[in-house]
């Protein structure tokens, strides 16, 4: 048991219990990020052979990536000569400033434009890093074990959640800011970040059963229910509806199985019946856990948000002022109020483009833009190797919840907290080829 407990596992247990229990807010609450990545760093140091074997062993296209991703914040502090930093595009406001702060006009400065922020997007890197280097060389069982934590977890954060809602988000509050009184929030400050989370363990539940027929589901199906209530509760539109990819996994899972063990008419009508069961519990226990909040959470469908689609156009023109090069990593909230448009000026703070791709079009540029072609190529090729010798549905869940991270960056910022990196850096893990036991 001591050496179950000294081990790499239950120390990748720890660095994802601290992730969701600090992490959760993002760049404002530098305390408990600064925590989570001491933790990710001595584990680091404590593991080093195992570093040294993932460097050696690795697949060596993911293995490119990770060092690539580092090095994208890193090589933006790089002290450049006037000549090279002065002749970027939107520097022309920066040199008028070092002209009025008296600071030389030959002095050297880095690409980006706020070294602070840019030096800790980097640093926001070193928990994710290390739970794909330490947990890829973990063998398959666990790796299982691994993801069954991040299912417990997210239980408990709605449960926590739950016990929010109760006390209408007066008490037990992780980051109280600008709580709506009826937000499942948990342990996250923005309530699409706890959608995602849920939905992700969604798909992790499903991916990790082994056996799939109507008996084995039942327990499975509950947590499932439990979180499908929490995503409704947190009326984030765009996490309510992933559940459309949790339904395709399920019904392609399921019909896979069920028609190669029992053919097509069979596999029918299970199907429906565990499909339908799922939908009629969710729906009974919806109605008397949320009463009228449910219908509020899909009213909000019918809402459209202007302010986000102004945000968006602001963005793309002031990712055209710094491209190719880019502002610097995490200096989007310094740069776009150069660019915001008078016409769409309010009290409110855009604070993030709510949209990552077009965040990251303004802060990294063309390598920025490059750098996620390449995590998506990998992905897809991935997902291709799990289908090589029949699904490896634990894989593909893994890949299905990329996918979903993904598709809630279009609308919002999910990678920008320390929970939800750790989150994608599992998922990463678990999209690996197994290894077995004692490998």
């Amino acid at each position: 048991m001591a050496r179950m407990a000294a081990g790499p596992l239950a120390h990748l247990q720890v660095l994802l219990l601290l992730a969701v229990l600090l992490g959760g807010g993002g760049v404002a609450y530098g305390l408990g990020n600064l925590a989570i990545q001491l933790v990710a760093l001595a584990l680091l140091a404590l593991h080093a052979g195992r570093v040294r074997r993932f460097m050696a062993e690795a697949p060596r296209g993911l293995l490119v990536l990770i060092i690539l991703t580092l090095a994208l914040p890193l090589a933006q502090l790089v002290p450049l000569p006037p000549a090279i930093w002065q002749a970027l595009p939107g520097r022309e406001l920066a040199v008028e400033a070092y002209a009025l702060a008296g600071i030389a006009s030959d002095s050297w400065a880095p690409l980006s434009l706020d070294r602070a922020r840019t030096l800790v997007a980097f640093c926001g890197l070193l928990a994710p890093a290390t739970v794909i280097v330490i947990g890829a060389t973990l063998d398959g069982s666990e790796k299982r074990v691994l993801a069954r934590t991040l299912v417990i977890l997210a239980l408990a954060s709605f449960a926590v959640g739950a016990a929010q809602l109760l006390s209408g988000n007066r008490a037990a509050m992780f980051y109280p800011g600008n709580a709506h009184a009826d937000v499942l929030y948990a342990t996250f400050a923005n309530r699409n970040s706890t959608g995602l989370f849920f939905v992700g363990a969604a798909i992790l539940t499903l991916a990790l059963q082994r056996r799939f027929d109507a008996k084995a589901l039942i327990l499975p199906a509950a947590t499932i229910v439990l979180l499908l209530v929490g995503t409704i509760l947190t009326q984030s539109r765009s996490s309510m509806a992933l559940w459309l990819p949790i339904a395709l996994f399920l019904a392609a899972r399921f019909w896979w199985t069920k028609l190669h063990r029992d053919g097509t008419s069979k596999a029918r009508s299970e199907l429906a019946i565990i499909v339908g069961g799922i939908t009629v519990v969710g729906l009974i226990a919806g109605s008397a856990l949320l009463g009228g909040r449910a219908e509020t959470s899909f009213a909000r469908f019918a809402q459209w948000d202007p302010a986000r689609a102004e945000v968006w156009e602001d963005a793309a023109f002031s990712a055209g002022q710094y491209w190719p090069a880019g502002s610097g990593m995490g200096t989007f909230d310094e740069v776009f109020q150069i660019h915001e448009s008078l016409e769409y000026v309010s009290p409110r703070k855009a604070g993030r483009a709510h949209n990552d791709y077009l965040e990251i079009a303004i802060e990294a540029g063309a390598v920025g833009l490059a750098l996620v072609v390449l995590w998506a190529v990998w992905l897809l090729s991935a997902m291709a190797g799990a289908m090589r010798s029949g699904p490896d549905w634990r894989r593909l869940g893994a890949a299905t919840a990329l996918g979903a991270i993904a598709l809630q960056s279009i609308l919002d910022y999910p990678l920008r907290t320390q929970t939800m990196l750790c989150v994608a850096a599992l998922m990463i893990v678990l999209l690996l080829p197994r290894r077995e036991a004692g490998a």
